[in-house]
């Protein structure tokens, strides 16, 4: 289930979009944190604990929809 979206509004990633999924009840677990360019680049990132994405949101300065 998709939490979040927004785009990153600066830093390395600015003008990305960005999604936060929650699979908990998946096969995974855990959250995703998902990041898409205009050009179709995507890297994922995998956190068995919101903690740990929370930690890692931190690093964003993000425009949440």
């Amino acid at each position: 289930m998709i939490l979040k979206k927004g785009v990153v509004n600066e830093g390395e990633y600015v003008g990305w979009e960005i999604e936060i999924v929650d699979d908990r009840a998946g096969q995974t677990g855990g959250f995703y944190l998902i990041l898409r360019s205009k050009e179709g680049e995507v890297f994922d990132y995998w956190f068995e604990k919101k903690q740990f994405l929370d930690n890692q949101l931190a690093d964003f300065n993000v425009q949440w929809h």
